[in-house]
């Protein structure tokens, strides 16, 4: 078998590498944590997966979780091995929950997975039916390695030379030999299987015999039983209708909390009202109820009357739509006047200078006076305006500016009579006509109300809105006191009704109390009868458990269970006897090839200093060494380290050997193997594996650099041989 190339798509810290090996040697130097145990449990992976070979519990090997893929890449392998004339390519896939498997023959790839029936582990076992090795054996043999075999009881097989050979021969020796053991040779012995039947029996027998007493005292708990379950029966039909009327008064008292929380909210409407009346428990409730409804009904029927005023039909907003229009008014009013003061007091400057030039020829005259007259008006009307008093400066304002127009109109009818049409008189004569409008209107507006004058109509409004406000605080103190007293009503209803359901609580939770009482009687009575009926059926079944029928049908399994294992000894005794006969007639056959095998390579790689090396198929093929100076048989404990080794390693090659006869060459594997080999044991090692190797593929993982220097000489010289560097 040769292995060509290995892909690590996702094993442990490697991904996505690929690796080609030389059909010889293949070194593999580097420093510890590089990853060469990796890449080693990698190839096993990829030829024969992580499962178990010889299945108990685990279907995994440990292996699985310690090499699942360090990144998050699939957990995958390819590798491409060559089997006589013929190369494969095998893919697996090793999720768990989409573990595959698949096998191609090159260089076509046609797949050849489904010719590869599955296992009871639901593994295709593609390498086993190719080598004969399960994975346990393939790394028992070719893994050279310190410590004794694991799968040494599984090895005989592949070393058979014949079909006639039994090829679970040892093991089935040996466990005829612990069954034989187990089942022992004396009926009386207490640690074997038949002592153990003989004790069993006796005891069946005993029991068999006590179950016809133990009868009767069933006949008569069992009628005890049947007395008191009766009664138990009984008192739980008691006990049901009790927690029933329980649940009634618990329902009562719910509804009397709700009743009693909505007694804090009176009822607003009839319908509410009636709503009270039909869920009344007694004819007190009902009455309160009806009471209460009626004083209500008596209050809203009651009208209040008030004594009819003389203002009561007023249109009030008209009153106060025509007081707002009067006020307009008379501001409008007082503005104009005002703006007409200021008019004439403006004429009057203009005129005082014409006057004075008119005085130098004619002194004197009525117009002088005028104009004395009205600028003293215009100035009192200013004052009074400027300290809020309206009436009057507007009077003065009023007199002021018709003074100054008379005296304007005199003083230019005697000067130029064209003077009269002046556009300021022009003025004043339309602010005059605007004044006697604005005095119109409001005489109107006050004489649609019947009073004479604006004060007088002001005062009107003043006494028909207080007769008005007057009449309302009447009607909302009456109103305060229909609420006030509907509010005592209802306070007085919710009073009455409460104290009523008081003493409806206080029965209610008498009978309630009463209740738990009589519960807890009940139960009482029912808890001690279902411990009687417990003891009763704890002593029917204890006797049961010796009864006649039982006791009967156990002596008879006892005495058959002897009968068996008498005659299983017998079996089991030829059985073994004819298995001795043919191991030693195999091992005749197998031992001597394999003696001889390891004794060579012991011989060679120590230089001829030992040449007789034993291994013992019945004791796991250990390895014993005969000494050459005393001739004494050495077991491997005895021997140095470095010598141990030698033994592990000759030991490994002669069954590898043996196999290879049987197939084709294997490959060799090993890793840091030669740490405790001197100087001179390692050259004379390297040196017959590199003999080795143009027939055997070797894969040698190693953390020191001699190796590479003792292998120097082969590993130029020919392309069989490789050198790899990780990293």
């Amino acid at each position: 078998m040769r292995i060509d190339e290995l892909s690590l798509k996702g094993f442990g810290k490697w991904q996505d590498a690929s690796f080609r090996f030389g059909a010889g040697l293949n070194v593999f130097a580097a420093p510890n944590e590089s990853g060469k145990s990796t890449l080693l449990q990698g190839i096993f992976a990829a030829l024969y997966g992580l499962k178990r070979d010889y299945v108990k519990s685990a279907r995994y090997l440990p292996e699985y979780e310690k090499y699942r893929p360090w990144h998050q890449g699939d957990y995958e392998t390819i590798i491409s091995y060559r089997l006589g004339d013929k190369s494969y390519r095998l893919h697996r896939c090793l999720l768990r929950e989409r573990e595959q498997s698949r096998l191609f023959l090159e260089p076509e790839w046609t797949e050849l997975t489904d010719i590869y029936m599955e296992d009871r582990r639901k593994e295709r076992p593609f390498l086993e039916q190719h080598l004969g090795l399960t994975r346990s054996l393939f790394t028992d043999i070719a893994w050279i390695k310190r410590g004794p075999l694991f799968a040494a009881e599984h090895l005989m097989p592949a070393l058979a030379q014949n079909e006639e050979a039994n090829p679970a021969a040892s093991r089935m020796l040996a466990e005829l030999d612990r069954d034989l053991a187990a089942i022992g040779k004396k009926e009386r012995a207490e640690s074997t299987l038949l002592g153990k039947a003989g004790a069993l029996l006796a005891q069946k027998e005993a029991e068999l015999a006590s179950a016809e007493s133990a009868w009767k005292i069933i006949s008569q708990l069992t009628r005890q039983i049947a007395e008191w379950e009766d009664e138990k029966r009984d008192l739980e039909h008691l006990h049901s209708r009790l927690r029933q009327r329980q649940q009634l008064l618990r329902e009562r008292e719910q509804s009397w909390q709700k009743r009693w929380e909505h007694s804090h909210t009176p009822p607003k409407s009839d319908e509410e009202w009636e709503g009270w009346s039909r869920s009344a428990g007694t004819p007190k409730e009902k009455q309160i109820h009806e009471e209460a409804r009626a004083a209500l009904a008596r209050m809203d029927a009651c009208s209040f009357q008030v004594e009819k005023g003389k203002w009561d039909d007023v249109d009030r907003d008209r009153l106060l739509a025509d007081y707002d229009r009067g006020v307009q008014l008379r501001r409008q009013w007082e503005e104009g006047h005002v703006q007409l003061a200021m008019l004439a007091a403006t004429m009057a400057s203009r005129g005082g200078r014409q006057d004075r030039a008119d005085r130098q020829k004619k002194k004197g005259g009525a117009p002088t006076r005028l104009w004395g007259m009205a600028g003293a008006l215009a100035v009192l009307g200013i004052v009074l305006a400027i300290f809020d008093q309206a009436l009057p400066a507007g009077v003065l304002l009023a007199g002021s500016a018709l003074l100054a127009g008379t005296a304007w109109v005199r003083m230019r009818a005697k000067a130029n009579p064209s003077h009269v049409s002046d556009p300021a008189a022009q003025e004043i004569q339309n602010r005059q006509r605007e004044l006697a409008d604005l005095d119109d209107e409001l005489q109107r507006l006050i004489g649609t109300w019947g009073v004479p004058s604006w004060e007088t109509f002001a005062q009107m409004r003043e006494e028909a809105l207080g007769s008005l406000r007057d009449r309302e605080s009447v009607q909302l103190q009456d109103r305060l006191a229909r609420q006030e007293e509907k509010a005592r009503l209802l306070l007085q209803w919710g009073e009455q009704l409460r104290a009523v359901w008081e003493t409806e609580k206080a029965e209610l939770e008498r009978e309630q109390a009463a209740m738990l009482v009589e519960l807890e009687r009940v139960e009482r009575q029912i808890q001690h009868l279902r411990e009687q009926i417990a003891r009763a059926n704890g002593e029917v079944a204890a006797h049961d458990a010796v009864s006649l029928a039982k006791a009967k049908s156990e002596q008879e399994e006892a005495a058959s269970a002897m009968q068996q294992l008498l005659q299983k000894r017998e079996a089991l005794q030829i059985a073994r006897d004819a298995l001795q006969e043919a191991v030693a007639e195999w091992n005749r056959d197998v031992s001597p090839g394999i003696n001889e095998r390891a004794s060579e390579v012991f011989a060679q790689i120590t230089a001829g200093e030992y040449r007789d090396v034993r291994l013992d198929p019945q004791e796991g093929f250990a390895v014993r060494l005969l000494e050459p100076a005393r001739q004494l048989v050495l077991d491997l404990e005895q021997c140095s380290t470095g010598t141990q080794d030698q033994l592990f390693l000759a030991q490994r090659l002669a069954l590898l050997s043996h196999v290879s006869q049987n197939s084709e060459p294997l490959p060799l594997f090993f890793d840091d193997h030669f740490v405790h080999y001197d100087d001179e044991r390692l050259r004379r090692t390297l040196e017959f594996l590199a003999e080795l190797s143009e027939k055997h593929q070797i894969f040698l993982f190693t953390c020191q650099d001699r190796e590479l220097r003792i292998l120097e000489p082969w590993l130029g010289v020919s392309d069989r041989h490789l050198v790899h560097t990780l990293g």
